[in-house]
C-alpha cells in the first residue's frame, strides 16, 4: 500500500492513523460545567504525558461537528480544569458507555451510576473507581484541523494521586499491580495484563544490553 493524504477521505485517514498508531492510553476526562454544575465524563484515546517540568499531558478532542464541541473540550474552555482517571480492565463497560451522545444538561457519572470523590486542587471531581488520577488546570488550547475543528488541550498536573494498592516501592504506579486498557483501531481495545520487561543499554555505552 501507497497512500497519499491529500488524495484520501478525512475519515479514511482517521481510520488508518489510529490503526497504526496503537495502542494509545485513554484518559477517561472528568469536567465540570461551571454555569450548570453538570459533571461531564468522557474517554479520550488521543491522549499522552508530554512534559515534566512541569508535568502536562494533551488530550485532542475531536468537535462532534463544525462550531459543535463536545462537552469536555467547551467545560475546559469554560473552567480551565479537569481531571484524568486512569480507566482499568474491570472498569471497561462503563467507560465505554460514558462515550456515547450524551445532551449536555445529563452528566454521564449520574446517567451511568459512576461513584466520584472530590478532588484536591480542582472542582471537577475524581471518579472514585480508578486507581489513578491527574488533576490537571488547561495551559493552552492549540486549535487543528481544516475543517472538523481538533482541540489540542495542553494541561499541567496540579496534583498526582493514586490508591496505595497499586504502587510500587518508589511510589510509581507498579504494572503487576493495575490492568490498564489502551485502544486500537475501530471498536478493538487491549489490556496491560500480559507485559515484559527490557532494559535500556547503560549510559555512555548502547551497545551493552
Amino acid at each position: 500500500m501507497e497512500a497519499d493524504p491529500a488524495t484520501r477521505d478525512t475519515r479514511a485517514n482517521y481510520h488508518f492513523l489510529t490503526s497504526a498508531v496503537a495502542p494509545r492510553p485513554v484518559a477517561w476526562v472528568t469536567t465540570k460545567d461551571p454555569a450548570t454544575g453538570v459533571v461531564n465524563a468522557a474517554p479520550f484515546s488521543w491522549f499522552q504525558a508530554v512534559c515534566a517540568d512541569p508535568p502536562m499531558v494533551m488530550l485532542a478532542i475531536i468537535d462532534r461537528a463544525p462550531g459543535h464541541p463536545k462537552d469536555t473540550a467547551r467545560n475546559i474552555r469554560a473552567s480551565g480544569e479537569f481531571v484524568v482517571n486512569i480507566s482499568t480492565r474491570s472498569m471497561l463497560d462503563p467507560m465505554v458507555q460514558s462515550s456515547g451522545d450524551y445532551p449536555p444538561e445529563i452528566s454521564e457519572v449520574r446517567e451511568i451510576g459512576l461513584r466520584t470523590t472530590p478532588s484536591r486542587k480542582v472542582a471537577p471531581p475524581r471518579l472514585a473507581d480508578s486507581p489513578v488520577h491527574l488533576e490537571c488546570r488547561l495551559d493552552r488550547i492549540v486549535e487543528l484541523g481544516r475543517g472538523q475543528r481538533v482541540n489540542l488541550v495542553l494541561g499541567e498536573v496540579v496534583h498526582f494521586a493514586a490508591d496505595d494498592a497499586v504502587l510500587d516501592a518508589r511510589g510509581n504506579v507498579d504494572p503487576s499491580k493495575v490492568t490498564f486498557v489502551a485502544r486500537m483501531g475501530g471498536q478493538e481495545y487491549v489490556d496491560t495484563a500480559a507485559f515484559f520487561t527490557k532494559p535500556r543499554p547503560p549510559p555512555g555505552d548502547p551497545k551493552k544490553q
